[in-house]
């Protein structure tokens, strides 16, 4: 399938990323760039957390699930807005009080003879007709004052930045994904692939069910299905779009438009309103190898990727919160409520994304903790210091326990990833964005160090830079070291580099920013110092007053994209192709994939299909629909599954498999090779399901010389299901 028929999946993805959290932003207050930067998080919250409220409650999965929960909690939101702006006196009207007057007087004015264009007074039955009132900190008028009053140029060089972002993503993901169906052939792609079929096939989407994929036997079990919800809806409202082309449409919507988004927030709280900084931050939001790119071919990590897409808006609001943020907008209420959001919306991305967050967050905080105890430790306040130290101190430490010792996390600590360089090398590759033995990305990182320098030069900006060795030193724990403490402080995360390495672009990105804005005012000084050469010419500050910033930004920008080769994009599809045209080990071999949607076009729709999963045949699910008895390599099989996985063809002579064919309703099974991990020894755990064609009690249906379907006729016919 070519990239070009993908495009409706991919502005599928686009809208449900971003659609039903502007509605609900746009309620609340907010606007501009802040507006669109706290969407992603926003959408996905309207997704995932309804899912899990759905799933207890019965109710079936749909579109029309996130659609009826953004309206409900834009509603919601909007009636906040009005119970605050009625309780404060001397505050404007709230926005339901607003709508109503705007409508009184559309109705004036068609009463009079010039109709809707007839000017009536400022008050119409006693309504005021000032300005709707924001709960978050005054954000469109900020917006507007900061902007220069020119907010168009501000909005027009963003969405200049984002066009050239998505271009850069697009060619980076036609190249190295390839086709647009093009499989991700690693261990991890088949359970995700397999949980969206099973979303779709079951009309579950909660968190709280997902994880019965490779638990059948529990009526429960905990997954963080945000990523899969997502995919779910792309699928469900592109026609033909299937399992497979909506999660790459997913993936490459997240690369180029929830991260470049989100990314856009934490810099227009770091920059402020500059035009300059809305120009360049897509653009170096996807010059990054270590994330996106890295995270959309390793594992596969798809949740991950999710994530930390989202953390640049949840950092957004804790700098906001701390009064770190330059020309506050949202205000710290409005950032507080962002948080209470944002919080359990990461954790249902991925729990990581969580963790990440609290240590991208801990020297914001400690800035505000200076600022607060400079200002009131010594005054009749003082105890608000001393509390906010105290309770700041237990929060860390409850943090801390929970990463480094909570029995809790004990089996994600349990991973180790052996280290695979040197401490000085894994340095190195932070300071030049070449982690995970990535080729160099020299301009992204020489603007990040530059930025380094001049945010130092700030104390607003200033916490970016122990942030980001932060996320430096955890990387060169996981890749570097093999200690206990290494172990202990990176637990959390695995112990795996490549998640860690994906933290190090959420500061990057900002870093960059800053650092190309800094050099354009180099430029910019350079230019305004030289003499006019006539006395009718104009300086060019004064000559173009508002452009001139994203001009100048422009100027260091365009280089810098060409000297990088289009921020990289021939290294970034290189790092993409691997589990898509290059895997380690084949899911599918040459043809197989064909056998399987043959098979899936002959089989009735409840039909429960075994097969040995490292045979590539577990696909069957995600590419039909045809469900199948073991839907991932590994998993909490029942008894019933365990024995047909062992003894499956020997239907015809042991009694206990009759029993489990009929508990698990298998009435069919997919022979083939062991093509994926041959090696690894749970390759070997499905006895049963291969070698089928010597055996009595089947009957062959179709095969291509290789992989075979077999029809189970020991047992009798399948009892149908009660749906």
């Amino acid at each position: 399938m070519s990239w070009l028929s993908a495009v409706p999946a991919v502005l599928s993805a686009g809208f449900w990323a971003l659609g039903p959290g502007l509605l609900i932003a746009y309620a609340a207050g907010l606007r501009s760039l802040v507006a669109w930067g706290a969407a992603p998080l926003l959408s996905v919250a309207v997704s995932a957390v309804p899912a899990v409220l759905a799933g207890a409650l019965g109710i079936p999965w749909g579109v029309w699930v996130p659609l009826v929960s953004s309206l409900l909690a834009a509603a919601a939101v909007l009636g906040v807005r009005e119970l605050a702006a009625r309780r404060r006196p001397g505050r404007a009207p709230g926005p339901w009080t607003t709508a109503h007057r705007r409508v009184r007087q559309a109705y004036v004015r068609a009463r009079t003879p010039q109709g809707l264009f007839a000017r009536v007074p400022d008050s119409v039955d006693g309504l005021s007709t000032m300005a709707v009132p924001q709960v978050w900190a005054n954000a469109a008028q900020r917006e507007r004052a900061s902007a220069g009053r020119a907010p168009w140029l501000l909005g027009a060089a963003a969405a200049a930045g984002a066009a050239v972002a998505a271009v850069l993503g697009w060619f980076t993901a036609v190249n190295g994904m390839g086709p647009a169906d093009a499989l991700s052939q690693t261990y991890d792609a088949v359970f995700h692939y397999s949980a969206v079929a099973q979303i779709l096939d079951t009309g579950n989407a909660s968190s709280l069910h997902v994880g019965t994929l490779t638990n059948p036997a529990l009526s429960s079990a905990l997954y963080p299905a945000a990523w899969h919800d997502l995919v779910s809806l792309v699928a469900l409202s592109t026609p033909g779009a299937g399992v497979v082309v909506a999660t790459n449409a997913t993936a490459l919507a997240v690369a180029v438009v929830v991260w470049p988004v989100s990314c856009l927030f934490l810099v227009r709280q770091v920059a402020g309103s500059s035009i300059g900084a809305a120009l360049a931050t897509p653009v170096l939001a996807v010059g990054f190898t270590a994330f996106p790119w890295a995270l959309m071919s390793f594992g596969v990590l798809w949740p991950n990727l999710l994530g930390v897409a989202l953390l640049p808006g949840a950092l957004a609001a804790v700098i906001t919160l701390f009064g770190l943020a330059r020309e506050s907008s949202p205000g710290p209420a409005g950032a507080a409520a962002l948080l209470v959001v944002d919080v359990p919306t990461l954790a249902l991305a991925h729990p990581n994304a969580v963790f990440s967050l609290a240590a991208l967050a801990l020297f914001p905080t400690l800035w505000w903790l200076a600022v607060l105890v400079r200002r009131r430790l010594f005054t009749r306040s003082f105890a608000l210091p001393l509390v906010a130290v105290a309770g700041t101190a237990l929060v860390v430490w409850g943090v801390l326990w929970l990463m480094v010792a909570s029995p809790l996390l004990a089996g994600v600590r349990s991973f180790d990833w052996a280290a695979f360089s040197e401490p000085g090398e894994a340095v190195w590759d932070v300071a030049l964005g070449a982690t995970n033995n990535r080729p160099e990305s020299w301009t992204v990182s020489i603007l990040v160090l530059v930025g380094i320098v001049f945010a130092l030069r700030r104390a607003s900006t200033s916490w970016l830079v122990p942030t980001h060795l932060l996320s430096g030193f955890l990387y060169v724990q996981s890749a570097a070291q093999e200690t206990d403490f290494a172990a202990a402080v990176t637990g959390a995360w695995y112990n795996d580099s490549y998640r860690l390495a994906a933290m190090v672009p959420v500061t990057g990105v900002a870093l960059a920013v800053v650092g190309t804005l800094g050099l354009a005012g180099l430029v910019r000084r350079a230019i305004t110092a030289r003499p006019v050469s006539s006395p009718r010419a104009l300086p060019l500050s004064k000559a173009f007053p508002k452009a001139l910033p994203a001009m100048l930004t422009a100027a260091v920008l365009v280089p810098a994209v060409a000297v990088s080769g289009g921020m990289g994009l021939g290294t970034h599809a290189t790092v993409l192709a691997g589990p898509y045209q290059e895997p380690d080990s084949e899911l599918l071999e040459p043809g197989q994939r064909e056998f399987l949607e043959r098979a899936g076009e002959m089989l009735p729709a409840d039909a429960v299909v075994a097969s040995n999963p490292f045979t590539g045949n577990v696909l069957l699910y995600p590419l039909t629909g045809r469900e199948v008895l073991f839907p991932h390599m590994t998993g909490a099989w029942t008894p019933d599954q365990k024995t047909l996985a062992a003894h499956l063809r020997d239907v015809s002579t042991d009694p206990a498999v009759c029993p489990a064919v009929a508990a698990t309703r298998t009435g069919y099974v997919l022979d083939g090779p062991t093509t994926f991990w041959p090696w690894n020894g749970a390759s070997r755990s499905y006895p049963g399901l291969q070698d089928i064609s010597p055996v009595p009690g089947f009957e062959l249906m179709a095969d291509d010389g290789v992989n075979a379907l077999y029809r189970i006729t020991a047992c009798g016919p399948v009892e149908p299901t009660d749906s």
